[in-house]
């Protein structure tokens, strides 16, 4: 009798999974299996496999729950490669990248006679009256001084040269620019400086405010060289594994340019900041653009210059230059003004502040507006040196340092002389992570390289891509593996007003991921840097394969 039972109950067994196999799986667009998943979802969870639905993420789980549950024509195998959130870099210039494609790059030229042959070489490949670029930085020479203009006009005679230092605070400009901008050397120029040699003749350098009497004479960019431009510039990033960027400040125009070409011509998201400027302020209540891959609702100023070039505005002099203090290119009355109209009409307030004086000025200026406790998320792009005694304004007024580690390890070879003992409170990554708990990276591209994964070794390890120095820079500064990856997805998406979106594999987000060759969490410091992208997903849509 007892044997009988068991064979019947083994059948029964046998029928039930028969009907389990026959039921129906859900059809789905994409199944993403064989992968090692990091959700960086608030748990930290890791996963196996997951399933997209029209554009979105509908399961992430063990691979068994997964295919038993799901079926899809599309099946991506990742051969136990490392799946991530789509990277994020939370401040950028998307569209001055793309531009700048199309023009000059003298970035990590080691003198001005090589900034001399790559202007040279592009005359001889371009037809072009004007050779504009960017990259050039005084302090890789050996004299580590300003250049002078005057040999442009003797070597080029017929073209108008107008080159931005790499921080994008100086230009340097040849003597035919300048007479077209009407710059003779006496000038007084608020937020700004012309930069003179002994006799008082201008030398061609041109700083912060100054900038803009060049900017006026430069032909304008076509709207057909932007468009190549954006188009450009996504190839590089998607490559990068970057799924969404900030743009930190651009016209009315151009935002509105950026929102017609999503998500057909632009499959980037992109979180973009409305430049500050007279028609700005005057129709902040009017302006905003949300959408799915656009999200414009925030107002980018500039409270200082750069410290490359000594324009960063400091509570005391530089070490290397005693009468200079830096700039404040937006006087202090502006900055409050401008603080109470986007409080008034719900914008976010994002303010370039490098130097300890611009950081407490714009501090104390957020502050008095915000009152407190607050989710306005306004953000003090930068933060790069920080008095110890405001750094609790951070967390008191809820105000998001965005920082780039990739700056700390590209100014520590001469910021110690530009700042002498108050390095210490320079670059400080982890300290002013702990005032809100989380902290936005991005890399200032094309002031930095695009990639994240430099922004993220550069902030775990602290170091440059040659591996100095040795034993990291201000190590108490490094971030955990696990934040700095939460810095350029998850994070990065919260400062962007984004985390419903992007920013961790969930459930019910835009399918937007990355696979990568290395486990960024585990592997060796010394292969971070060689990672692989293998591809680029944007809402389950694969846009880059790896070669």
């Amino acid at each position: 009798m007892m044997h009988h039972q068991h064979i019947i109950r083994f059948s029964t067994f046998i029928a039930l999974g028969f009907l389990m196999a026959c039921t129906p799986s859900e059809q789905v667009d994409l199944i993403v299996r064989n992968a090692n998943i990091y959700t960086v979802n608030e748990q930290f969870e890791t996963a196996e496999a997951l399933a997209v639905k029209d554009g979105r993420f509908i399961a992430i789980g063990a691979e068994h729950e997964i295919l038993n549950k799901y079926s899809a024509d599309q099946v991506y195998d990742a051969k136990r490669a490392y799946i991530y959130p789509g990277f994020v870099d939370a401040h950028s210039h998307l569209l001055g990248y793309g531009i700048e494609l199309q023009r000059l790059n003298v970035v990590g030229t080691q003198s001005f006679d090589e900034v001399i042959e790559a202007i040279k070489a592009y005359i001889s490949e371009n037809e072009v009256s004007w050779v504009l670029g960017r990259g050039w930085d005084q302090n890789d020479w050996p004299e580590q001084e300003f250049p002078n203009a005057e040999t442009l006009s003797q070597l080029f005679p017929n073209h108008f040269i107008a080159l931005k230092r790499i921080d994008g605070h100086a230009y340097l400009a040849s003597p035919n620019v300048l007479e077209l901008a009407g710059i003779i050397g006496k000038e007084e120029i608020p937020g700004g400086k012309v930069v003179v040699d002994d006799a008082g003749k201008p030398t061609g350098i041109l700083i912060d405010a100054a900038m803009e009497r060049i900017n006026a004479v430069i032909p304008p960019v076509q709207r057909s060289q932007k468009i190549k431009g954006l188009q450009l510039a996504q190839e590089q990033l998607l490559a990068a594994g970057l799924t969404s960027v900030c743009d930190a400040g651009l016209s009315i125009e151009d935002i509105n340019l950026i929102d017609s070409l999503q998500p057909e011509e632009l499959r980037l998201r992109v979180y973009a900041m409305y430049a500050a400027s007279e028609q700005v302020y005057d129709e902040l209540g009017s302006l905003g653009i949300q959408t799915d891959h656009l999200r414009a609702k925030s107002v980018k100023l500039y409270a200082d210059g750069a410290l490359g070039s000594r324009g960063a505005y400091m509570l005391e002099p530089y070490t290397d230059d005693s009468t200079n203090r830096g700039l404040l290119i937006t006087p202090e009355d502006s900055i409050r003004s401008w603080a109470k109209r986007c409080y008034d009409v719900n914008f976010q307030l994002n303010v370039h502040c490098i130097g300890d004086a611009s950081n407490r000025v714009v501090l104390k200026a957020m502050g008095s507006v915000l009152q407190g406790t607050n989710d306005r998320r306004w953000r003090i792009e930068h933060a790069q040196v920080v008095h110890p005694e405001d750094r609790s304004m951070y967390g008191s007024y809820n105000i998001l340092p965005s920082m780039q580690p990739t700056h700390a390890t590209s100014d520590m070879l001469w910021a110690d002389e530009r700042l002498g003992d108050r390095i210490t409170y320079a670059y400080n990554l982890m300290r002013l992570k702990e005032e809100n708990g989380l902290i936005p990276l991005g890399t200032d591209f094309p002031v930095e390289g695009i990639e994240p994964i430099q922004t993220y070794y550069a902030a775990v390890v602290r170091k440059n891509e040659t591996g100095m120095p040795e034993g990291g820079f201000q190590m108490e500064e490094a971030l955990s593996r696990a934040d700095a990856l939460k810095g350029i997805t998850i994070w990065a998406a919260i400062a962007n007003f984004e985390e419903e979106k992007y920013g961790s594999i969930d459930v019910g987000k835009f399918a937007d991921f990355v696979v990568l060759n290395r486990d960024l969490l585990n592997c060796s410091e010394d292969d971070i840097l060689s990672t692989k992208v293998l591809s680029t997903w944007i809402q389950g849509e694969q846009l880059y394969e790896g070669k």
